[in-house]
């Protein structure tokens, strides 16, 4: 049985998206790591900030603000930004990237502090955006997260969150090292996800499955897309148990990066998803 604090642990020893920057200068070291995240997954931008979207005083709650990438865009947009990770290093780590990306001027930071999204600090019908990426399929109990999400959005205000989808390059790369290559070919990639991909029990979902999920719980106006991410496109810092892997050496070298980005509506890793509550519940 995954435990908690094992997922916990995993991420207090590497803050998500970190492996992007190495520079000891902080100003340099967020800036790459920014530069770097937005270069390497071009969706983000669109997918968290829009076009046109007014942030102006509106209360946004992160779930999971990693680095505090997004995060510190929230705050550059002048909304009121709340914010809550399961991790000290990450909580830290966003702090120093507000105080670097804003020394003596304004923001508008209202809570950022270590928390439970399965049992959110705040009350009812709170917040006009929540925002999550790659996040909630790390909770040990991800349905908690979506009911207490849904619980603190007020009516009419709109969820963006990013889940993993249970079919990608990713998948097919995880399923070489961990099933064919163990002569176990006929596990799924949804199994190999659960045991192999970053944190231990990390969910996957089709997008059926998950705009199921969603409508169950009441949501509406519901736009679900596919996209590639950084890990199907070969694109992230390898992590260390990967640095000496021969197979994946070789995946590398011979990698079709372009084809997989032309085909991420279908080989991509990252499903995004819009929606919003009911104006009358």
């Amino acid at each position: 049985m995954v435990k908690q604090k094992d997922v916990t642990n995993y991420w207090e020893e590497e803050v998500c998206g970190t492996r992007f920057s190495n520079k000891k200068d902080k100003n340099k070291y967020f800036q790459e790591i920014a530069y770097k995240r937005y270069k390497a997954e071009p969706y983000i931008r669109e997918f968290a900030f829009g076009d046109c979207e007014d942030f102006t005083n509106k209360k946004i709650l992160e779930i999971g603000v990693g680095a505090g990438t997004d995060f510190v865009e929230f705050l550059r947009r002048d909304a009121i930004c709340f914010g809550i990770d399961a991790t000290d290093s990450a909580i830290q780590k966003t702090h120093d990237n507000i105080l670097n990306s804003f020394k003596n001027k304004k923001y508008k930071l209202e809570y950022l502090e270590k928390a439970n999204a399965e049992k959110l600090p705040f009350q009812d019908n709170t917040f006009d955006m929540i925002y999550s990426h790659g996040v909630l399929h790390h909770a040990k109990n991800t349905m908690s997260c979506i009911a207490e999400a849904y619980r603190v959005l007020k009516p009419g205000g709109k969820l963006k969150i990013m889940v993993y989808s249970d079919f990608s390059a990713t998948g097919i790369m995880l399923w070489m090292l961990y099933g064919l290559a163990k002569g176990k070919p006929f596990l799924s990639q949804e199994e190999i996800i659960f045991k192999y991909l970053e944190s231990p029990g990390t969910k996957c979902y089709s997008k059926k499955e998950l705009l199921k999920i969603l409508k169950g719980f009441g949501l509406q106006k519901l736009i679900l897309k596919k996209f590639a991410s950084s890990g199907d496109l070969l694109l992230m810092p390898r992590s260390k148990k990967y640095q000496k892997n021969l197979l994946y050496n070789l995946i590398q070298f011979l990698y079709p990066r372009l084809l997989v980005k032309k085909l991420e509506s279908i080989l991509g890793l990252s499903i995004t998803v819009t929606a919003d509550k009911p104006e009358k519940i």
